[in-house]
């Protein structure tokens, strides 16, 4: 099944964003900056990159019996999820996370549009029931 999408590399998109979350912080860096022209790849490994730096405080209650077992277990599913989301090359947005990783790979407005329901800076949205 190959799309009409240009690529940097040879890898397959939905590998290349998986592989974003699979490798903690380098895997993020690394398709950041191999990959140039494929908009998915480049929204997941910035997305990554946020989301294991939220690992960090995470990972400083893990010490905690009963809040670090449940933190922790919420991130491993996270986790596990994003990963399947990027590799069936759905653009999950983590909330609040994935709006900072948009707006730090494809700046005000460059990247994919948001969904229907998004209202945009002016605060006027188009009405999903049109």
């Amino acid at each position: 099944m190959e799309d009409d999408k240009k690529h940097t590399t040879s890898i397959p998109p939905g590998i290349a964003a998986a592989a974003t979350y699979f490798f903690p912080f380098i895997g993020g860096l690394v398709m950041l900056a191999m990959e140039k022209e494929d908009r998915l790849v480049r929204f997941h490994a910035a997305q990554s990159i946020v989301f294991w730096i939220c690992a960090i405080p995470i990972a400083l209650f893990s010490g905690i019996p009963v809040i670090g077992n449940i933190l922790g277990l919420a991130f491993l599913v996270a986790w596990i999820f994003l990963m399947f989301q990027a590799w069936m090359n759905r653009e999950f947005e983590i909330p609040y996370l994935g709006a900072i990783a948009r707006k730090q790979v494809f700046g005000n407005g460059d990247g994919p549009a948001p969904g229907p329901d998004v209202k945009n800076d002016a605060g006027e949205g188009e009405d999903p029931q049109v």
